[in-house]
């Protein structure tokens, strides 16, 4: 299951989301591409899902017929988060074009009702979403609870109207026109009650300024060409793996395990080892984005996410990634008061990101940011400390990720300017090979 890249810089991007999904035990959706009879399903790499859309590609495809290919993933990533659950939930393990379970035809029948709202509520905005009513659950509740209560089971919406269908539009009551929409509500993090006074802002070309002067100035940047981190990841850690047969291993919990990122523009590769396991990993070469569990590239808003592992200095590129970048606030993050710097995504799906720097020091503190797809997205912060001076240029050793997909904590023991890295180690592995066959019975 997720995304793209901007704001969050190499520290929050999708690698560690994904490392997370696999310690909650989300495998990502292997879709069977659309072929003819006979011929193996051509694999969903961004190349072969280029310029189709998601009917073109992949088989059984209903709601989000019309969709771009590359979009199917991140809007599966995006409902395994809004509603809590993993592929499985709605697809049956390894027949993902099965139309069997009842789940699957009640969330196509969930996505057509959300889309026609918003079309005809929301002038086509996309407001919305799974997230809107299932807050992380995969049944939303229907009556508000007391504390220490259970929420009724009452029939959901999906159940009394099991055959819900919105093909059309015309059915819907005029009087529900864009007009009675109300304001859209900026998300992220909440604003003070008490209005702040005023105060003179810089301008952005100032606060880069500032910010590049703070990491050590531009000759000490251009010097860099590669950083290597070794450290910690404190994260959802899943147990190790159990012997066939036996009793199931606990849930996931926190817990540090190694980490080591590799940055050498515009390539990046991070990577965690869970006990028991081999290293699990997320890369981009400088144009495949791609993780190793499962096996499978990023494409669509995880793509533009997975490429920020490439970004040396975080954020630094957020101008020319960015139209109508701007310093809107101060606000604090602590006791520190600290910048906002807010500006609309180029690449993808639209959406508003923030980066935040340092009022007095000038180098970057947080990063806000959001997987987008087209049924919704959810957002991921970062936070930067330590700054350190490596080879004269500086460099966050704590990271703090807050996410819908699992917290985690980056802690760098060591981080290596000019390393020897070889490119070969962005490269996207092999698909580890099929089982062998089964002997046939006697």
């Amino acid at each position: 299951m997720n995304t793209k890249h901007f704001a969050r810089g190499w520290t929050g991007m999708v690698a560690p989301m994904a490392m997370a999904v696999v310690a909650l035990g989300m495998a990502a959706p292997r879709l069977a591409a659309q072929a003819p009879a006979g011929p193996p399903p051509m694999p969903a790499t961004a190349a072969n899902l280029s310029g189709k859309t998601a009917e073109q590609f992949y088989k059984k495809i209903d709601a989000l017929k019309g969709i771009p290919a590359v979009e199917v993933h991140p809007a599966m990533e995006y409902i395994t988060t809004a509603l809590g659950v993993g592929c499985g939930y709605c697809h049956v393990p390894g027949k993902f074009d099965s139309d069997d379970k009842h789940e699957k035809n009640v969330a196509r029948s969930m996505m057509k009702m959300t889309m026609a709202l918003n079309n005809t509520v929301f002038d086509a905005k996309r407001e919305i979403t799974c997230y809107t009513c299932h807050r992380g659950a995969a049944k939303a509740a229907s009556t508000l609870a007391l504390a220490g209560d259970k929420v009724p089971t009452d029939a959901s919406g999906a159940e009394i109207f099991p055959a819900l269908s919105v093909m059309t539009f015309s059915s819907i009551d005029g009087e529900m026109s864009p007009s009675k929409a109300p304001a859209t509500v900026m998300a992220g993090p909440a604003r003070p009650g008490k209005a702040a006074e005023p105060v003179a802002l810089p301008s952005a070309d100032e606060v880069f300024g500032k910010y590049e002067e703070a990491l050590g100035g531009k000759a000490a940047i251009a010097k860099i060409t590669s950083l290597v981190h070794k450290g910690m990841a404190e994260m959802l850690v899943p147990a190790p793996p159990v012997p066939q047969g036996a009793p199931p291993p606990p849930p996931p919990a926190m817990g540090s395990v190694p980490a080591e990122l590799n940055v050498k523009s515009p390539k990046g590769l991070i990577s965690v080892v869970f006990p028991g396991r081999g290293p699990q990993m997320m890369g981009f070469d400088g144009t495949i984005g791609w993780t190793n569990v499962p096996n499978r590239e990023e494409t669509g808003g995880e793509l533009i996410m997975v490429k920020e592992l490439g970004e040396m200095v975080p954020a630094l590129e957020f101008r020319k990634q960015h139209t109508g970048v701007k310093v809107d606030a101060m606000e604090k993050i602590g006791d520190r008061d600290v910048y906002r710097v807010v500006g609309t995504r180029k690449e993808g799906i639209t959406t508003l990101d923030r980066i935040y720097f340092d009022a007095q020091t000038g180098l970057l503190a947080r990063t806000y940011t959001t997987m987008q797809s087209v049924l919704g997205g959810f957002p991921e912060e970062t936070t930067y400390e330590d700054y350190r001076d490596v080879s004269g240029l500086k460099v966050p050793f704590t990271m703090r990720v807050v996410s819908a997909e699992g917290n985690r904590t980056y802690t760098w023991s060591q981080v290596d300017a000019n390393a020897p890295v070889e490119d070969s180690k962005f490269t996207k592995p092999e698909p580890p090979p099929p089982p062998p066959a089964r002997p046939a019975a006697d």
